[in-house]
Parts: structure tokens; C-alpha cells; sequence
């Protein structure tokens, strides 16, 4: 299996180089982000075949016909990545650390893309990106955020971050708590190469709205969505 792994990530580099230059030729022609968004779909889908991960979808019928979310979802692995974009079907855009964007071609391919670049260090530009993914809301996308900041090393949920639900609340969109099963056994925070062959599972609960309320209440309402949309979330990896 080590030597499938091995092969499957040399060819998966290759992969990855022909996408993101497909994607920056595909991100200057279409500026919709549509087009850019099935050419990182299809990038995701043969990540998994290359590693002979097989994926199962539950809980899509939460997913209603014109209605833009913010999914919530846990974060085990860079293996969350390709599941999430692969098999969630809606119009994407994710959310991402801008050190990713320092990958060579796979990041430049990130930044000039429609996706959405938060760089925390700087609380105003996080703010900046905040501004853009409610305008991709507003304009007909969902979004994809990891709100507990980074990838657990344990293997175990973290808890979630308030900031990820400013962005819910202040689109007025609802949340899709979303659990990927399977992702941290196949590509845990300190491995190098993802273990092939295995089973992965995407679970999709119940959406969480939002309450309008006036601004003094801005925070407790944040902190409502945060803890609902974890507990959620925690049910799903539970079941």
C-alpha cells in the first residue's frame, strides 16, 4: 500500500500542476467563478480516485433548490479538502488560509481564482475577506469555512471559533453543519502520504438560521449560531 501511495502522489503532483493551469487560464475567461468551480471539482474527484478513496454522501436533501449556506464543516485533514469540494453539491467557494497560497502553482492557481483568502494574522484584511464571501453569498454562491481555525492533530473535533458565524449572521444565511468522516485516518496532520485504499464518509445536518436581532445583540447571536452549528456538527461525527 506504501507504494500505491507513493505512485498515486506522483501522479497526483502532475495533476495538480495541469488543473491549477487550466484553472488560471479558465478563472481569466469566466469571471462567474462557475467554470473555475467544475475544474476544481473534477481536480478533486481525481485526487480521490488517484488514492483509491471511496466517498459516501449522506444528508443532501438538507440542501434546498436556490438557497445559498454557509456549510460548517469540521477539519482533520488536508484530505477534508478534495471530499468537501468533490461531493457537497452546491455552488462553492471556500474559505482558505492564505499560507496555502504559497504552494507552488497549486497557490498561485488559489489566488487569482474565486475563492476566498483569509489571511488571520491581520485583522483587517480578515475582515476584507469576511466582506468578500458576503458578497459571493449575495451574488448566488455558498460558502465553505472551517471554524475551528486549523486541523486537529488528535483526530478529535476542536471547538469552534465566533468569527466564522460573524460572516453567517451578517449575510443572513443559513448554516449546514457538515461532518467528514474517515479523512483523518487517511491523511493525519503528520504524514506525509495519504494511506490508500480507504473509506470516507460526508454527513450533512440540519441548517441553523439566523435571528435578526438589533446590534446590541449582534455577539450573543453569534455565539448562538457557533455553538449550535458545533453541537450539530458534533452529532453528525457521533452517529
Amino acid at each position: 500500500m506504501i507504494i500505491l501511495s507513493a505512485v498515486a502522489a506522483i501522479v497526483f503532483i502532475i495533476v495538480t500542476i495541469v488543473f491549477s493551469i487550466l484553472s488560471v487560464f479558465v478563472a481569466l475567461l469566466d469571471r462567474s467563478g462557475n467554470a473555475y468551480l467544475w475544474v476544481a471539482r473534477m481536480w478533486a474527484r481525481c485526487a480521490l480516485l488517484l488514492f483509491g478513496i471511496r466517498v459516501t454522501v449522506k444528508g443532501t436533501h438538507h440542501i434546498k433548490k436556490g438557497q445559498n449556506y454557509v456549510y460548517a464543516a469540521n477539519h482533520s485533514s488536508y484530505m477534508d479538502i478534495p471530499i468537501l469540494l468533490g461531493y457537497i453539491p452546491d455552488n462553492l467557494r471556500l474559505m482558505l488560509r492564505n499560507t496555502l497560497t504559497r504552494i507552488p502553482i497549486w497557490g498561485w492557481a488559489l489566488l487569482i481564482g474565486p475563492f476566498i483568502i483569509v489571511d488571520r494574522s491581520n485583522a483587517k484584511k480578515a475582515e476584507g475577506s469576511i466582506r468578500v464571501a458576503i458578497d459571493r453569498i449575495r451574488k448566488g454562491a455558498s460558502v465553505l469555512i472551517f471554524p475551528e481555525g486549523t486541523r486537529t492533530s488528535t483526530g478529535e473535533m476542536q471547538s469552534f471559533k465566533r468569527g466564522a458565524f460573524h460572516l453567517a449572521r451578517e449575510a443572513g444565511a443559513p448554516i449546514l453543519p457538515v461532518a467528514v468522516i474517515g479523512a483523518f485516518e487517511i491523511l493525519p496532520r503528520h504524514r506525509f502520504l495519504p494511506r490508500w485504499g480507504m473509506k470516507a464518509e460526508l454527513r450533512i445536518g440540519e441548517a441553523v438560521y439566523p435571528m435578526g436581532v438589533p446590534p446590541e445583540g449582534h455577539r450573543s447571536e453569534e455565539i448562538r449560531l457557533m455553538k449550535e452549528s458545533e453541537d450539530r456538527t458534533r452529532a453528525l461525527l457521533s452517529v
